[in-house]
């Protein structure tokens, strides 16, 4: 279906309820964060709506710059609507907006935003799911524009954030030319890009700096140094000083390597007093990650991919191995 087809049958549901809330997948990234931000400023400002952000995560720091139009809660029983219409924005799959949304969402009318590949729909009222765009912010904006010609900064600047992350800020082979006009628009908006740049890259403490050096003497190579890989035991946060949100960006650093293919990162937590790997997997061009991770109920994109998965770190390493192997010997 066309995508402004798309983005309208989106705009009228939204338009059926006053009390929204928006949420997006555990542990957000700038297309999670940007396209709910931009999104809950959208319904407020222009549809009058009533709205909130819910996520069990607090709003990462990084993202601490961008204006909130609303509440941004971390628990459901705070949430002050009784019947409202859950957004699910970055994320098809209950289960990636953590262990307490699921009872929450069960029986609710809902809207899905996404453009991860997925096995089944969950909304209740619409989906709206393309791999093929860059970004859930991109659809969002879609949405947006689907209602108006012209959008405001304080919308604006979310959606160009969302917009950048997903595509490597328009270097990934994800930036289509669609991406490339999304972008143009947003900036007619108008907006300045560089001090949004400056916000969003030279935000670094002086312990992540150290800390990325310690990952990067940890960083192991296989397969002819086709695949770069790290092992985070979840002790190494507090002795650099440092929380999980300092790893953003290192499983794509690792692709800086001139031989390397592939690169994985696994980060231990403990969940239920034992050991649970976050694994994030990164490629580019043929090299398809999401079929790996799929094997243990992850999900994402050809070239971008996670998967949560209960076991040590080298029980899971050596879970992976020969799916990997598979992968980078095609």
């Amino acid at each position: 279906m066309e995508v402004r087809s798309e983005a309208k049958k989106c705009l009228e549901v939204l338009k059926q309820y006053q009390d929204i809330v928006v949420t997006m997948h555990t542990n957000p990234d700038g297309d999670a964060i940007g396209s709910a931000i931009g999104l809950a400023w959208f319904l407020q400002k222009e549809l009058g709506k009533n709205v909130c952000i819910y996520n069990e995560d607090p709003l990462p720091l990084r993202f601490s710059f961008l204006a909130v139009p609303c509440a941004y809660y971390t628990d459901l029983a705070a949430i002050p609507f009784a019947d409202p219409l859950v957004v699910l924005l970055d994320g098809s799959e209950a289960h990636r907006f953590g262990d307490a949304f699921a009872p929450y969402f069960a029986g609710r009318k809902s809207l899905c935003i996404d453009h991860h590949l997925v096995e089944k729909e969950i909304a209740s009222e619409y989906n709206w799911i393309d791999h093929t765009m860059a970004a859930t912010g991109e659809m969002v904006a879609h949405v947006v524009y689907a209602h108006s010609d012209k959008t405001f900064e304080e919308a604006a600047i979310p959606l160009y954030v969302a917009l950048s992350g997903d595509t490597g800020n328009f270097s990934f082979g994800n930036t289509s030319v669609d991406a490339i006009e999304c972008l143009a628009k947003l900036v007619e908006t108008p907006l300045n890009l560089a001090p949004i740049r400056e916000k969003l890259d030279n935000t670094w403490t002086k312990e992540k700096m150290y800390f990325w050096g310690k990952l990067i003497s940890m960083v192991k190579f296989a397969f002819n140094e086709q695949l770069a890989y790290i092992a985070i035991p979840h002790t190494l946060f507090a002795e650099w000083g440092v929380t999980k949100e300092a790893l953003e960006g290192f499983v794509e650093r690792m692709r800086r390597v001139a031989t390397v293919r592939m690169t994985l990162m696994m980060r231990e937590e403990i969940k239920n007093g034992s050991p649970f790997i976050k694994v994030s997997m990164r490629s580019s061009g043929d090299d398809d990650v999401r079929s790996i991770v799929a094997l243990f109920g992850g999900g994402g994109h050809k070239n971008a991919a996670g998967a949560g998965i209960e076991g040590s770190l080298e029980n899971v390493f050596a879970m992976l191995y020969p799916h990997i192997e598979k992968v980078l010997q095609k």
